[in-house]
């Protein structure tokens, strides 16, 4: 393996292309120059708006799952504002888990610890566990008619 030196701000620009926690310099050039592993120059894949948004510092510094559920749920409210109230409609048995009212969350089961979702005028409760996050999130995407793979890329970037 050769190293070579980049300055500061070719580094910022591979940072700014990271995916994934587990990318390295190696991965984000090899996807920039569409090279499949054999030496290979392969076409060049398309990049989905929600893999731009995951890449983005915004995203990728948010705080622990709670931070990356909230700014995902924002981002899908940038998208479409108008659809997203299809929130309202994502509920447990007994708790309601997204409202425009605090008092609302705050009134439908104990330590909700309802959250505003950024930039919109709903909350969300963020008590519960990652795996009920995820599927919250797939349940919205899924109302506001999001393919499988966009949803499933949402779910695995919450857990990271």
């Amino acid at each position: 393996m050769k190293t070579i030196e980049i300055d500061d701000e070719v580094y910022e620009v591979l940072l700014g292309k990271v995916r994934d926690f587990g990318d390295t310099p190696n991965l984000v050039l090899r996807r920039e120059f569409s090279l499949n592993g054999a030496g290979k120059v392969s076409a060049p894949t398309q990049e989905s708006p929600l893999q731009d948004f995951l890449s983005l510092t915004e995203f990728r510094f948010a705080k622990g799952a709670v931070g990356r559920f909230l700014a995902i749920l924002s981002w899908l409210y940038k998208q479409d504002a108008n659809a997203f109230s299809v929130v309202e409609d994502v509920r447990g048995r007994g708790r309601i888990y997204f409202s425009k009212s605090v008092q609302e969350l705050e009134g439908s089961g104990r330590s909700v610890n309802p959250k505003k979702i950024p930039g919109t005028p709903y909350w969300v409760i963020t008590t519960t566990p990652t795996d009920l996050k995820q599927q919250m999130l797939g349940e919205v995407m899924k109302a506001l008619g999001c393919d499988l793979a966009s949803i499933q890329l949402a779910k695995k970037a919450i857990a990271r």
